[in-house]
């Protein structure tokens, strides 16, 4: 399958506002809903329910710039920008992905619509087998939430172009050095109706049993996100650092006192550290004589899945 075979939608997609329009002769507009904005409300109410809106914004802009460079190696259509060689372990691994998996993708950020049900979205890549693909970025991969997307997208797939069938579904999870890929399974047609019932009539298919622990889940993603957002900052701050360096050294200055920081040359050290296991194994009676028992008091740990 080549990139022409596929139905052009006649919805615009304003990239700026994030809206789907149907633009009529006399420019008028009709508003469509995408699928993120219905699963939100019906299914996933709470999965980012307690995230800063800053916090998502800068994990949304993380995601969409490692899209456009993982697409770009399909279309070598995206200029680099500053700051683009952090995410050079992501669009590796999907080159590699693809690679490894003879994957030829034929269309990126392909716009998928329904009239019938005033839906609009975009496939993130579509295969020249007709599979699906969705990319993430987040700290875990939400299989669950990728199928109900995945599924969504095959049937609009499937009812704007009326001779081809979609193939498989697939999540490409790419995430600094780690990557998959992960088929997930498509739900059924009356399952896609039943969220689109409820959206219309505006109530959600969950129960309030789950609030708690999506708020948990919610709290521990909003953590893993400030992380990244530490990591990408202590990569900026020793960039910034290495030619203040040189300039120190090439100087002879040992520290550097400006009205809002100070900056010192710490010199290399050396330090012993007691290797107790070792200790233990070759005088187990002394290291017993000198151990004290301490209880330590339970606590819960928490792992997103």
């Amino acid at each position: 399958m080549k990139a022409t075979d596929l139905t052009t939608s006649p919805i615009f997609f304003d990239p700026e506002v994030h809206e789907y329009l149907l633009i009529g002769r006399d420019f008028s507009t009709i508003a469509y809903s995408g699928v993120t904005s219905i699963l939100s409300q019906v299914l996933f109410p709470n999965k980012y329910k307690d995230v800063d809106e800053d916090v998502l914004a800068r994990a949304a802009a993380r995601g969409t710039r490692i899209h456009e460079l993982c697409q770009a190696t399909d279309t070598r259509a995206t200029e680099p920008r500053e700051g683009d060689d952090q995410y050079v372990s992501e669009v590796t691994n999907y080159e590699l992905l693809k690679l490894s998996n003879d994957i030829t993708m034929v269309a990126n950020e392909y716009l998928v619509s329904r009239d019938d049900w005033g839906i609009a979205s975009q496939i993130d890549c579509v295969d020249s087998e007709g599979n699906l693909y969705d990319i993430k970025t987040t700290y875990r991969l939400d299989t669950e939430y990728v199928s109900w997307q995945l599924s969504f997208y095959a049937e609009m797939y499937e009812a704007q172009n009326p001779t081809l069938k979609a193939g498989k579904l697939y999540a490409i999870w790419l995430r600094g050095a780690e990557c998959k890929l992960v088929e997930v399974p498509r739900k059924t047609p009356a399952q896609i109706q039943q969220v689109i019932d409820a959206w219309q009539a505006d109530v959600t298919l969950t129960t309030a049993d789950g609030d708690d622990i999506d708020r948990l889940v919610a709290i521990e993603e909003q953590i893993a996100i400030l992380k990244d957002a530490l990591s990408e900052l202590e990569i900026k701050r020793t960039q910034a650092l290495e030619p203040i360096r040189a300039k120190m050294d090439e100087d002879g200055v040992k520290s550097v006192d400006n009205p809002r920081i100070k900056i010192t040359l710490v010199a290399d050290s050396t330090s012993t550290r007691f290797d107790s296991k070792r200790f233990k194994a070759d005088h187990s009676d002394l290291f017993a004589q000198y151990s004290t028992e301490t209880t330590r008091a339970g606590y819960i740990k928490t792992t997103l899945i």
